[in-house]
């Protein structure tokens, strides 16, 4: 299925989600991650969507939203109210929205409900396996650690393998701008190396930290955000595979790979092809 999970604290609000689809009727989805969706749509930087159930019945919600120009909470409701009417309930929506104060609904069984709290939707299993993850290993009351927590408690999730539940963790938070991705670039150099120290004229240590290369197991994953709010978009490059893959439900469904590109010429292919903007940390080493 999937998992959701949202969290409200002190004004602050983090969104997980995976992206594999687990419809049998699709041989290549239990074959790779990039045959995943885009399951948390920035709609604007004070709304945006998110969904668990038939992958088919909610690209279509999100569509109509973007179609007709949809971007109010009242409304965004209703639409996706009557899908999830529509598909028997096999649909859930969870929607982010930043009002007087920042809010969660819940769209599940014909009915919406509302808090300032938590919500989730999607697999039950997952959901279960978060809270083992999240709930001992909350060390700090801290609003940003907290959040922080919530964060590694889903990676956990994926890692399981829970049936339904895998593919990349996408994140979306409140910044100052509004709703957006979370900005990430995570890095492992593989096997451990040595790291030689030199001086040079002036007296300064120098500490060249080697990161490796694909032969040490060394991997690198940078996820890079649209520069334009109103047009919902993540990159992820792949510094050691020389790709990237784009999701942008605007541009299209599925997920758009770029081989043979480094980080600059992904963001670069991406807006000459696409039309959009990507903004991020540069990977070097």
């Amino acid at each position: 299925m999937t998992l959701i999970i949202a969290k409200i604290c002190h004004g602050g609000v983090r969104v997980e989600s995976d992206s594999t689809i687990s419809d049998p009727n699709v041989v290549s989805n239990r074959n790779s991650i990039f045959s995943g969706v885009l399951k948390s749509i920035i709609l604007n930087p004070s709304i945006a969507v998110s969904f668990a159930g038939d992958v088919e019945v909610a690209q279509s919600a999100i569509e109509k939203l973007f179609k007709e120009n949809i971007f109010d909470i009242t409304n965004v409701k209703k639409v996706l109210l009557s899908f999830n009417i529509e598909s028997n309930y096999t649909t859930d929506f969870l929607v982010t929205s930043l009002e007087n104060q920042p809010l969660l609904y819940k769209v599940q069984n014909g009915k919406i409900d509302v808090t300032n709290q938590s919500f989730w939707i999607g697999d039950i299993e997952g959901f279960n396996e978060f809270q083992r993850e999240f709930v001992p290993n909350l060390k700090s009351l801290e609003p940003n650690k907290i959040l922080e927590s919530q964060t590694k408690a889903f990676d956990k999730v994926i890692e399981k393998g829970i049936p339904g539940i895998g593919g990349f963790r996408i994140t979306f938070h409140r910044t100052e701008y509004g709703l957006q991705y979370l900005l990430q670039l995570s890095t492992y150099s593989g096997r451990p190396v040595t790291i030689r120290t030199s001086q040079n004229q002036s007296g300064n240590v120098i500490l060249p930290i080697p990161f490796g290369d694909a032969s040490t197991g060394a991997y690198s994953q940078n996820y890079l955000i649209s520069k334009d709010p109103y047009k919902s978009a993540i990159g992820i490059h792949f510094h050691y595979g020389n790709f990237g893959a784009l999701f942008c439900p605007r541009v299209s469904r599925k997920i758009i790979v770029v081989s043979n590109v480094n980080d600059r010429e992904f963001i670069d292919t991406i807006k000459r092809n696409y039309g959009v903007e990507l903004t991020g940390m540069i990977f070097k080493g």
